[in-house]
């Protein structure tokens, strides 16, 4: 009885003073601590709502194939198009939604998972800017090969994905050939109706002047300022979201310790 009397004391000192820590916590802490969670909910609302969105273009894409007449792209590359948006605008609408959901309802298993999957797109992120930084020659030399293979492709009818390739570029760059309208007199007599203005009257005197290759380098050249910023800024919000992420559930754990929480 002495025994179960001093560990009832102690018991008792040990949640008066957790008691005392949680008072000294809520001067400073639990102030940090609802603001950055309030600050992480509307980070992922914005990117919860940009997640339906582009999930809403891509499902409104797929079911309008066929439907838009002055599209300058083939059937096949909407569907692509669609289906890529469609995926893209799933994963981040997951992510926000988990991020919110995390955030709001305090729960720290969605703040694990919404950590786990922003760390892992973020690390695949910084691997594939790595390839493509290190391999850039190589990268553009594969593009100029495939396209110049779809070239070869072009006229014949079992190709007709690399003979929408070719229209898409040329159609919406305005642009005709690999490097050059030359490139094309390899082919055939005349250029494709997607190079020119005029598609029914297409030859190599009216045809654009630009290669697609030099067009899209260029095009990179001149707005790599612009790429690299919204690169970093993205980088920068995801960072932001894990670090948040991480110190909300620090901040929740170190709270359980004197209130019990449930999920």
């Amino acid at each position: 009885q002495w025994y179960q009397r001093r560990v009832q004391e102690f018991q008792t000192f040990q949640h008066y003073f957790k008691r005392i820590n949680l008072s000294t916590m809520n001067s400073l802490q639990v102030c940090c601590g609802e603001f950055i969670r309030m600050i992480l909910f509307l980070l992922n609302f914005i990117f919860w709502a940009a997640g339906g969105a582009i999930l809403g273009i891509g499902i409104f894409v797929r079911v309008s194939i066929g439907k838009l007449p002055d599209a300058n792209v083939s059937e096949d590359t909407l569907n692509s198009a669609s289906v890529f948006l469609i995926v893209l605008g799933c994963v981040v609408f997951v992510i926000g939604l988990l991020g919110c959901c995390g955030s709001l309802t305090q729960n720290r298993c969605m703040l694990l998972l919404y950590f786990t999957l922003v760390t892992i797109i973020f690390l695949v992120e910084i691997v594939l800017a790595i390839i493509i930084y290190v391999k850039k020659d190589s990268v553009e030399e594969i593009f100029t090969n495939e396209f110049k293979d779809c070239m070869s492709s072009y006229y014949n009818d079992t190709a007709t994905e690399c003979k929408d390739i070719v229209d898409t570029f040329q159609a919406t760059l305005k642009c005709c050939g690999a490097n050059s309208p030359d490139d094309w007199k390899e082919e055939s007599t005349n250029p494709p109706p997607t190079c020119c203005v005029e598609a029914e009257s297409c030859t190599f005197e009216t045809a654009y002047k630009d290669g697609c290759v030099p067009l899209i380098e260029n095009f990179v050249g001149s707005n790599t300022q612009y790429i690299g910023f919204g690169v970093l800024t993205i980088a920068v919000i995801q960072l932001l979201g894990m670090l948040f992420a991480c110190y909300l559930r620090t901040y929740i754990l170190k709270r359980d310790e004197y209130e019990p929480y449930t999920v």
